[in-house]
This record gives C-alpha cells, sequence and structure tokens, in this order.
C-alpha cells in the first residue's frame, strides 16, 4: 500500500469501548504517514473514538457525517 492509498475501517457495527479498540489495533499496524477513513455510528463512540485518537498523538484531518444515516460518522485520519 502506498502513502497515497486509503484505508478504510468500518467499526459502525460495534458498540464502545470495542470501536477504540479496533481502531487502535489497526492504528498500531500502520505505518507512519498513512491515512485511514474511519467509520462510527452514534455519539458516544464519535467522541471516543476521536479523544482516543487525538490522545495516541495522531491527527484528525476531517470529521463529517455519512450520506447513509445521521448518526454516521466518518474521521479521516493521518498515523503519526
Amino acid at each position: 500500500m502506498t502513502k497515497n492509498d486509503i484505508n478504510v475501517l468500518d467499526v459502525r457495527h460495534l458498540i464502545c469501548p470495542m470501536t477504540t479498540v479496533h481502531v487502535r489495533l489497526r492504528l498500531d499496524n500502520m505505518t507512519s504517514g498513512e491515512v485511514i477513513n474511519i467509520l462510527v455510528k452514534g455519539e458516544e463512540p464519535r467522541r471516543n473514538v476521536a479523544s482516543s485518537i487525538r490522545s495516541l498523538g495522531h491527527e484528525i484531518l476531517e470529521t463529517s457525517g455519512t450520506s447513509e444515516a445521521a448518526e454516521d460518522y466518518c474521521f479521516r485520519v493521518v498515523k503519526a
């Protein structure tokens, strides 16, 4: 996978704290500079995943809703 490729991790089917566990596992297995889109469902996972990403030192490039459902969110993250 090249630096310009974007991974997708869909954890919308999981509930907290498993959303953050899966996000951390994926980020831990990525190389610095890789970008990933992380899909979450609901306000609590949105807050928890964003907090976890920042506390691990990674950068959230963008947060947006998805067109699929009002409670779905997408984080575009670059690994530190």
